[in-house]
């Protein structure tokens, strides 16, 4: 599916099929360059203090975010990476996980074998946190949930 060559037009696709781009995601964890986390891992991460790096801009995280998380956007990822612990995992998240993938992609590749993707990120945690939260009547996690 990677090799596949679709068309290209502009007003249909983009140059970079998505056909295109799942199949390289899931080379990636096929093969262990990618590692990642499903959204009902991360209850028991926040209450351990575990570190999340949030690459929502800075109006996003404003919006509502992970409790404890650390904002470093992804336009700022490469000038802030001195900012992330490299001794210990690194949970990432975006909205949707498309900018969390782009991050722990380029965060591996400069070193840090450490940084995990939050599969489903913000959007993802907020939809199951929040039935849960409700259901279980227990504190939430994220300062507000987000749903758009």
């Amino acid at each position: 599916m990677k090799e596949l060559e679709l068309t290209y037009s502009p007003m249909f696709s983009t140059a970079k099929d998505v056909v295109n781009l799942a199949a390289l995601v899931a080379l990636n964890v096929l093969y262990d360059r990618f590692e990642q986390i499903h959204v009902s891992e991360v209850r028991d991460l926040v209450e351990n203090n575990e570190v999340f790096i949030d690459v929502r801009e800075k109006e996003e995280f404003a919006n509502g975010h992970l409790v404890n998380a650390i904002n470093i956007p992804l336009s700022e990822l490469r000038e802030r990476m001195n900012e992330i612990p490299s001794d210990v995992p690194v949970y990432v998240h975006c909205r949707s996980a498309q900018r969390s993938y782009n991050a722990v992609m380029a965060l591996r590749n400069s070193g840090y074998h450490n940084a995990i993707n939050v599969s489903g990120s913000f959007l993802g945690i907020c939809l199951y946190e929040y039935f849960n939260d409700v259901t279980k009547e227990r504190e939430s996690i994220v300062t507000k949930y987000n749903f758009k």
